[in-house]
């Protein structure tokens, strides 16, 4: 199948465009109304054998996966997600099968955020299989990392940890890890950000907002380093889940190292007023999201501490995923 073969299949896999889109795939460009709040732009890749392996990931969870991670960056700033544009770099390997399959899970993913999948590009590759995505939202008052005050709480969603701890049961066992760790393998292969929640925290209190992709002590550290404030973490009030104790038990890990450290988790870090406390977990209640409170904000020293369990503070380092 040639190229403009491919694009007609993806086109007539993905869904119907929404009435906003005033021309889509098939053009030198897509043509879409504006918004009517601040734009938000991101791009990520995600690459073969970096941040997935078709040995335990189905070609239909790369493609869920390649979107929800710029959707989470969107949520990070509290905004709504509009917009995709998909591109691939596709070595003669990958089955035109494969392929879509891996256009149905963007489909999926795109439906369930209801996102425009609009265009893209398609490009022959000599080596590892790329898909490269470029998001498009929007929101009335962006939330960014560097509005923490002193003095706010430190919260976060979820439960930090799942998707490490799955891709080391993946790593190790394989296809089966998914029958005995189930919610880990689902966090790492198939994640959600929190989208329906992002968007009221602006207009709720919220002072900053990050997502945890790269970790929670390497987010933290970025928050305290923008908004020029310390932070403490306390230890005891870190959730942790039984599974990611159970996978770290297996391989003889620290279970804490999963948590703060472990990356690829699109929940989010958030500070807020301690005044806002009682509303803002009212509405993670509503939206069904769980909430944790970890710490605090501190005016000096501008680093970020760990208390642990007998009570001692200790700097907490950036440790998370980095590419270099």
């Amino acid at each position: 199948m040639g190229e403009f073969e491919l694009i007609d299949n993806f086109k007539k896999i993905l869904a119907k465009p929404s009435k906003s889109v005033l021309v889509g795939i098939g053009d030198d460009t897509a043509v879409t109304l504006p918004p009517k709040s601040r734009l938000l732009w991101t791009i990520d890749c995600v690459v073969e054998n970096i941040h997935f392996d078709f040995s335990y990931s189905s070609p239909k969870e790369v493609g869920w996966k390649a979107l929800a991670v710029n959707l989470s960056d969107i949520a990070a700033m509290g905004g709504k997600s509009c917009y995709a544009l998909v591109s691939l770099v596709i070595p003669k390997r990958i089955t035109e099968k494969k392929l879509s399959e891996i256009y149905q899970g963007i489909k999926e993913c795109a439906q369930w955020a209801k996102v425009d999948v609009i265009g893209g590009n398609i490009s022959k590759g000599d080596s590892d299989f790329v898909l490269d995505i470029t998001v498009i939202g929007e929101a009335s008052k962006p939330l960014t990392r560097s509005g923490a005050q002193e003095g706010e709480c430190v919260a976060v969603t979820g439960a930090s940890g799942f998707s490490a701890a799955g891709f080391c049961a993946l790593k190790k066992w394989g296809k089966r890890a998914r029958s005995k760790y189930p919610e880990s393998t689902e966090h790492h292969l198939r994640p959600k950000p929190r989208l329906d929640f992002a968007q009221v925290l602006a207009k709720n209190g919220v002072s900053s907002l990050i997502d945890i992709s790269d970790g929670l002590s390497s987010e933290l550290n970025h928050l305290s380093k923008e908004s020029k404030v310390g932070i403490e973490i306390e230890e005891k009030l870190l959730p942790f889940e039984p599974e990611v104790k159970k996978i770290a038990e297996e391989m003889n890990r620290d279970p804490l190292s999963f948590i703060l450290h472990g990356g690829e988790e699109y929940e989010l870090l958030m500070t807020f007023p301690f005044s806002k406390f009682a509303s803002i977990s009212g509405l993670a209640l509503q939206y069904g999201v769980p909430l944790t409170m970890i710490g605090h904000t501190v005016r000096s020293p501008r680093k970020v501490q760990l208390r642990d369990r007998k009570g001692k503070l200790k700097n907490l380092l950036p440790k998370g995923w980095t590419h270099f």
